[in-house]
């Protein structure tokens, strides 16, 4: 099992090492901190809407929680340089090119309707 979440977490398969992770012998801190970057993954590096949503449930990280999380994960790699996630992509749902942030406005505004698994 530490093999595999090894090679997940090297391969930046954050989603699978926290499921790795959730069900063997990892210390709850480290399945937490696994959890969190699954969710600034599926957020800011996928933009993945549904996928992020999917994961607060999972996690159960309730909206104000995903979102404090997530804008202090901004905050932090802003603080480090390291911009790359924040700059503004395509987004389907709105036709636009969003930033992270405005993304993250999106995404909770649109938390109620999006399907909970």
């Amino acid at each position: 099992m530490q093999d595999e979440l090894k090679k997940a977490i090297e391969a930046k398969h954050f989603v699978r090492a926290a499921a790795i992770a959730e069900s063997s012998a990892v210390p709850p801190a480290e399945v937490k901190e696994l959890r969190n970057k699954a969710l600034w993954q599926m957020a800011a590096v996928f933009r993945n809407t549904e996928g992020t949503r999917v994961l607060c449930e999972q996690y159960g990280y309730s909206k104000k929680e995903a979102e404090d999380l997530l804008r202090r994960w901004a905050e932090e790699q802003k603080g480090r340089g390291d911009k790359k996630a924040l700059e503004p992509t395509y987004d389907h749902a709105t036709g636009k090119y969003l930033s992270f942030e405005e993304w993250l406005n999106q995404f909770v505004k649109r938390w109620d309707k999006l399907a909970a698994s």
